[in-house]
């Protein structure tokens, strides 16, 4: 009587293995899945951060072109008012040195009101003047 008994402990033993040993198995597949897709996830990134890195000094390089470009329109403008300007003051005093003077002049005070007004902007830039507006409650 005592060895049907212990065949049926036997058997149980064996199908509880079976069943951990299957466990086990589904566990380790999805974990496997879980890192596969991980990676595949990571390697997606990756791509997508060197397509937006590409995209982004594209249109850096495109922005500095630009500028370049509206820099030197803006200077030839600038020197060919000028030059009218100087005309229309050697036309009124007939002297090319009052004229150049006068330009000089002209054109150093524009440069330092500019100057003037690119301080004071700066000013109003950054972390430390929002902070500090926000204390004081502006």
């Amino acid at each position: 009587m005592s060895i049907p008994k212990q065949e049926h402990t036997v058997k149980e033993h064996h199908e509880e293995r079976m069943e951990q040993s299957a466990s086990f198995k589904k566990t380790y597949d999805s974990i496997e899945a879980l890192f596969g897709s991980k990676i595949a996830r990571l390697i997606a990134s990756k791509n997508l951060v060197v397509a937006e890195a590409k995209l982004s000094l594209s249109a850096i390089l495109l922005s500095f072109a630009i500028s370049l470009t509206l820099v030197v329109i803006g200077a030839v403008i600038w020197i060919l008012l000028n030059i009218g300007l100087g005309l229309v003051v050697y036309k009124f005093i007939d002297s090319i040195s009052l004229s150049i003077i006068l330009l000089l002049v002209v054109n150093t005070s524009l440069g330092l009101w500019l100057f003037k007004q690119l301080k004071s902007i700066w000013k109003l830039v950054g972390f430390h003047s929002t902070v500090a507006q926000i204390v004081e409650g502006n």
